[in-house]
Order: C-alpha cells, then sequence, then structure tokens
C-alpha cells in the first residue's frame, strides 16, 4: 500500500469570523500519540449510557493484526500557527481511523476483495459544527482510493489495495456518510423470538455433546478452518486468519463465544451475549458434515439457554 497522505493544515473560519486551525496527520507510531487518542476517542463517547473506555480504544488497536498508527487520521487544533511543537502534541479534536481487512467473496477459487472499514468517527464537542469528520472522512476516502492498485479483486494473495469501503452508523448520521462518501445504507434486520429461559448452562454434557465457553488460543486451530468453510467459502465476510481469531476475536468476542462439541471436536460456534431482557445471538457457524445449520443450531440454543 502507498503511504498515507501527508500532513496537511486547515483553516476554519468561525460564525464570528475569527479562524481555527487545524493540522491534519496519521497518529505517530509511538504509545504516547496512541495513548492521547484511546483517552481522547472515549471522552467525546462519554455521554453513553456504559461509556467505553480508552482501554477499549486501545485494545481494538493493539489486538489487530494490521493495526496501522498512519491509517488513524487525526486533526490537532493548533492555536499558534508559528509553532510547530503543536502539530505533534497539540490537542486532538476530532478522529476517524481505516481498518484494514480482507472481504471473501463467496465465490469459487477464493477470490477476495480489500476493503477499508471505518470506524471511531468523533469530534470533541467543543469543536464540533465546523466539518472536522468531513474533512478526516475525505481524507480517509483518498487514502483508500490511492492505495488501490488495480480491480481490488484477488486470487490469495494481497493486494495492497483497497477497492471498497464499510461502515455502522446510527440512522442520523447516514445522510452525512452517503453526502460525503457515496456510502449506501442497509438497514440491519433482526428476528425476536420468545423463549422461556430456564438458566444459562455452563460446560454442560450429556451422553454425546459438550457445550462450553470456547478457549484461546486452544481453540483457533477447529474454530478458524470452520469459519473458513462455513462463512468465507458461501458468503460476504471478513476473513479471519489464525493470528486474527487468537488475538482479535478473542477479545471483542471474549466470554461470549461458546462452542458445542463432539468427542473433542467442535461442531458449532455462537457468540450470544444479554441485552437488557433479551439475548442477542451475535454470529454463528456450524461444520455441516456434522448436521444441518438449523439443526445444529437450535439444539446448541437449546444445550446453552435451557429451553
Amino acid at each position: 500500500m502507498k503511504a498515507a497522505s501527508k500532513p496537511t493544515t486547515h483553516i476554519i473560519t468561525l460564525k464570528d469570523n475569527s479562524t481555527a486551525h487545524y493540522h491534519l496527520r496519521g497518529l505517530l507510531r509511538h504509545n504516547d500519540d496512541i495513548q492521547r487518542w484511546t483517552q481522547f476517542c472515549a471522552s467525546v463517547f462519554a455521554y453513553k449510557p456504559s461509556p467505553p473506555p480508552p482501554e477499549y480504544f486501545a485494545r481494538h488497536f493493539y489486538n489487530d493484526p494490521r493495526c496501522d498508527a498512519s491509517l488513524v487520521r487525526v486533526l490537532i487544533h493548533c492555536p499558534d500557527t508559528d509553532n510547530e511543537t503543536q502539530k505533534t502534541s497539540g490537542e486532538i479534536v476530532s478522529s476517524v481511523r481505516i481498518f484494514r481487512r480482507t472481504l471473501s467473496t463467496g465465490r469459487s477459487g477464493g477470490a477476495t476483495v480489500e476493503a477499508g472499514g471505518i470506524g471511531e468517527v468523533c469530534t470533541s464537542p467543543d469543536h464540533q459544527r465546523r466539518g472536522l469528520s468531513k474533512i478526516l472522512l475525505k481524507n480517509a476516502i483518498d487514502i483508500m482510493y490511492t492505495s488501490c492498485d488495480g480491480g481490488g479483486v484477488t486470487t490469495g494473495k494481497e493486494s495492497g489495495g483497497m477497492s471498497c469501503s464499510l461502515l455502522h452508523a446510527n440512522p442520523e448520521f447516514r445522510p452525512v456518510y452517503n453526502k460525503v462518501g457515496g456510502y449506501k445504507s442497509v438497514s440491519s434486520k433482526w428476528s425476536l423470538v420468545h423463549l422461556e429461559l430456564n438458566k444459562l448452562i455452563v460446560n454442560s454434557t450429556d451422553d454425546k455433546w459438550v457445550t462450553r465457553q470456547a478457549i484461546f488460543p486452544q481453540d483457533v486451530s477447529q474454530l478458524q478452518p470452520l469459519h473458513t468453510e462455513y462463512s468465507e467459502k458461501r458468503l460476504i465476510t471478513i476473513m479471519r486468519s489464525t493470528e486474527y481469531w487468537t488475538n482479535y476475536v478473542s477479545a471483542e468476542l471474549g466470554d461470549s463465544l461458546w462452542v458445542l462439541e463432539d468427542d473433542a471436536s467442535i461442531a458449532a460456534w455462537l457468540s450470544i451475549r444479554k441485552r437488557g431482557d433479551r439475548y442477542q445471538l451475535r454470529e454463528f457457524g456450524v461444520d455441516r458434515n456434522k448436521s444441518s445449520t438449523s439443526n445444529i443450531t437450535e439444539f446448541a440454543l437449546q444445550r446453552l439457554l435451557g429451553v
């Protein structure tokens, strides 16, 4: 991939005709800059009922096998335009991060697409409504465009280019992403099923099956090929290397990831978490050589939830 775009300075004219100066750059490759960024993100999202701490953003960054500090784009407030030090150590006031991911296409031959996910989009309340997120989003899109060195579809080897981009956004922000980046929104669809729950069964066994929490890194050698066969060869999804499972998935799904096994052989996995008075099934997959998807997933839920 080509290097991220060079640092630039942006001058914003405010309502009182004064100006605010911002320096756009990528995060520097040292822990102090990354720590300041994680603390900034946590401060902006502090309004949430369960606000994510700085450790949440640090985990997202350091556990990502493809983390790249230069792809975390930030704007630095520079009140003193003649002070070069501010461009390095000044206040971070806006952020957009590009997540490099490889997507499967569900096609035969293992064709893949390099993609850039957008996340960690936030601006300090004192600097909002100045178009800072739009500046960073346009910069991120430029980086993804200029990094693409071809059609973007490969057959197993990483091309280095990002030929598509994706993100999750609340409905009120979708028009902004559409206008600035041409993103098209697709609504998520969830089915609500009423169940009479007895209790969450932990490490339950019978004559054949065992349901238990996934153990990392021991289970990765089975989970990775299962995900390849069930998801990557059939669907458009993020491809998961062994390193991705071990470092990223284990931290993000954590205690919510369960497996159903038969004689120490994993037949299915699912991630489920409690959200208020509901359980949310976040993802699942099965070994289709052992049973059908519906049968084995239903059985795993019955075993796990005690229905």
